[in-house]
C-alpha cells in the first residue's frame, strides 16, 4: 500500500510542476505586459486598453492558483508545526494528524463553493468592463476551485503519510 501511495504521489507531483508552469508563464506575461503598458503609457501619453482589468482579473488568479499545491507541498507556507514541536512526542502525531484533517475539511469546503461560485458565474456569465467592452471573467473562476482542490489532495497525501509514520511531517518528500 504504502508503495502505491508513493506512486501515485509521483503521478501528483507531475501535475503540480504543471501548475506551477502555468503560474510561471502567466507571471512571465504580466510582466512583459505590465512594461508594455508602462512603455506605452511613457512613450506614446496612452495606457492599454483595460491593463489594470485584464490583470486583476485574469493574470493574477492564474498566477497564483495553479501553483498554490506546489508551495504548500514544499514547506514554504507558514504552519503551526513550530508550535506542534514543542509538545510530548506521543502528542505531536496526533495534534498534526487534527490539524491535517481540519485544513483538509477547509481546503474541500473552498474547493465545493469556489465551484459552486464558478458554476454561477458561468451561468451568468460574469464579465468585466475593460476599453468599452464586457470580457468574461467566468473562466478563469474554475481556477480558484481547482487550485483548492489540488491543495486538498496534497493534504490527504500529508494526512496518510502522518497516519502511517512514527514522527510528524509537513511535508511528503524530506529534502
Amino acid at each position: 500500500m504504502v508503495i502505491s501511495i508513493k506512486r501515485a504521489y509521483a503521478i501528483f507531483e507531475k501535475v503540480k510542476i504543471v501548475g506551477l508552469y502555468v503560474s510561471g508563464g502567466t507571471i512571465f506575461f504580466m510582466m512583459l505586459f505590465i512594461v508594455t503598458d508602462i512603455l506605452s503609457r511613457n512613450l506614446f501619453k496612452s495606457s492599454l486598453l483595460g491593463a489594470y482589468e485584464i490583470t486583476q482579473y485574469y493574470l493574477m488568479p492564474l498566477a497564483v492558483f495553479p501553483a498554490l499545491a506546489y508551495a504548500y507541498g514544499t514547506g514554504i507556507m507558514p504552519r503551526i508545526g513550530i508550535l506542534v514541536s514543542k509538545l510530548k512526542q506521543t502528542y505531536q502525531k496526533w495534534i498534526t494528524v487534527l490539524l491535517l484533517g481540519f485544513e483538509l475539511v477547509l481546503f474541500l469546503l473552498l474547493t465545493y463553493y469556489g465551484w459552486q461560485y464558478a458554476l454561477i458565474g458561468t451561468s451568468e456569465t460574469l464579465g468585466f468592463s475593460s476599453g468599452g467592452e464586457i470580457l468574461p471573467i467566468y473562466p478563469v473562476l474554475y481556477f480558484v476551485p481547482l487550485g483548492f482542490f489540488m491543495l486538498s489532495i496534497e493534504v490527504f497525501f500529508l494526512l496518510i503519510k502522518n497516519l502511517y509514520s512514527k514522527k510528524p511531517s509537513y511535508v511528503m518528500k524530506e529534502n
